[in-house]
C-alpha cells in the first residue's frame, strides 16, 4: 500500500511540473515581420500586409495611426484576433486580422471590397496593380 501511494504522489508531482512547464512557456514565437502593400486612411480601417506567407487583411483597431504603404510591422500577423503589432520606427497599433489571401490579385479583390472601391480603382504602393 505504501508503494501505491508513494507511486500516486510522485505521478502528481509530476503532473504538476508538466502543467507549470506548459503554462509558463507558452507557445513559441508567433511573431512576422510584414510590409503595408494597400492602406486607404481615413476613409478606410483595413489594410494589407504582404508577409513571406501571403497576404493578410487587417483592421486597425487603436494606437498609432501614423503609418502607411511601405511601412513594416513585426507582430502575431498571421494570428486570429485581435492583436498588439509594432509598427517599426513609429510605434505600437492594436489590429484585428481579418483573413488571409495568398496571391496579390486576391489581396486587392479584398481590399477594394472592404474599403468600398470600385473594381477598376488603381491601387498605389509597394504591389501595384
Amino acid at each position: 500500500m505504501t508503494k501505491l501511494l508513494l507511486a500516486f504522489g510522485l505521478w502528481c508531482l509530476a503532473f504538476v511540473i508538466a502543467l507549470v512547464g506548459l503554462i509558463t512557456t507558452g507557445p513559441g514565437n508567433p511573431n512576422f515581420t510584414g510590409t503595408v502593400v494597400f492602406d486607404f486612411k481615413p476613409f478606410c480601417q483595413n489594410f494589407i500586409v504582404q508577409t513571406e506567407k501571403g497576404f493578410v487583411v487587417l483592421e486597425w483597431e487603436d494606437g498609432t495611426l501614423f503609418f502607411g504603404e511601405g511601412d513594416s510591422l513585426v507582430g502575431p500577423l498571421h494570428t486570429i484576433g485581435l492583436q498588439s503589432l509594432n509598427v517599426v520606427g513609429r510605434g505600437a497599433m492594436t489590429a484585428r486580422f481579418e483573413t488571409w489571401v495568398p496571391d496579390l490579385a486576391a489581396a486587392q479583390q479584398v481590399f477594394r471590397e472592404r474599403c468600398n472601391l470600385p473594381p477598376g480603382t488603381p491601387l498605389a504602393g509597394a504591389a501595384r496593380n
